[in-house]
């Protein structure tokens, strides 16, 4: 029986479209990030060992394709898209497991930059809170002077409402692997009232217009910032803080939600 007009039986027809969806399902997804990634970027998304891969998937794919449609005709779009949906599949578990070992590498590395800053610094980690509160209302505005202030993304200005707080601590959306970081808050002083902790706070925003009384459900303390913030911001921010006052001893205290 001759095969319809537009279809094909051939086994090495069959064997080279299996290959060709093998390797497209493979290069393609990484293909698409290269081209989408910004420029500063270091990332190597060809490594010689993924051609390797990408050439074993298609001819086990090619393979499979040869077994499952032999001597059977079809168009090469229906046995092309047939084919796809395997390597598909094996190639996004593959992407999402490599990214995950990549960004396990990264926040690994940051760690250890971490830990020998807070060495470095003198800086601890200590302890942690379950509520936090400004006490006393905002800040009055105060002139920033010789860089003491910390732009950073949670060290609020003296204008800055109630309402920047959950603006400050609210993750944005994200779809890709990333880490699910504690969240810190840098501690300058424990106070044993709400008072001490205003009048704490109201000397040390002369230098750290950042400084804020709070009540926390372990006490009154002044800390720098309005929100919570990533360790590695509160850290920066708490090096910061020290060399503006080197009497400061900061601590970070984590905020467990």
């Amino acid at each position: 029986m001759e095969p319809v007009a537009g279809t094909t039986a051939s086994a090495g027809a069959k064997f080279a479209i299996g290959l060709l969806a093998g390797i497209a399902a493979v290069l393609l997804p990484r293909l698409l990030a290269l081209l989408s990634k910004s420029d500063d970027a270091n990332i190597i998304f060809f490594p010689s060992s993924y051609f390797m891969l990408a050439a074993g998937v298609g001819v086990f794919l090619g393979l499979v394709t040869l077994v499952l449609e032999y001597q059977v005709a079809a168009k090469p779009k229906e046995t092309f898209m047939a084919a796809l949906g395997l390597p598909a599949v094996l190639s996004g578990a593959l992407g999402t497991a490599s990214t995950a070992e990549s960004v396990s590498d990264a926040n690994r590395d940051a760690e250890r930059l971490r830990q020998a800053v807070r060495i470095e610094q003198g800086i601890v980690k200590e302890g942690s809170f379950t509520a936090l509160e400004p006490v006393g209302g905002p800040a009055p505005a105060k002139p920033m002077g010789n860089g003491a202030f910390f732009d950073l993304p949670f060290v609020a200005s003296a204008h800055a409402a109630d309402d920047r707080l959950a603006q400050a601590s609210a993750d944005p959306v994200r779809f890709g692997v990333r880490v699910n970081q504690p969240k810190y808050v840098v501690v300058l002083r424990q106070a044993a009232n709400e008072q001490q902790a205003l009048q704490d706070a109201h000397k040390l925003q002369a230098q750290l217009p950042g400084a804020r009384a709070v009540r926390s459900n372990k006490g009154f303390f002044v800390v720098l910032g309005n929100a919570p913030a990533s360790e590695t911001d509160a850290l920066l921010a708490a090096a910061r803080a020290k060399k503006a006052d080197d009497q400061l001893q900061p601590v970070l205290v984590e905020m467990k939600q």
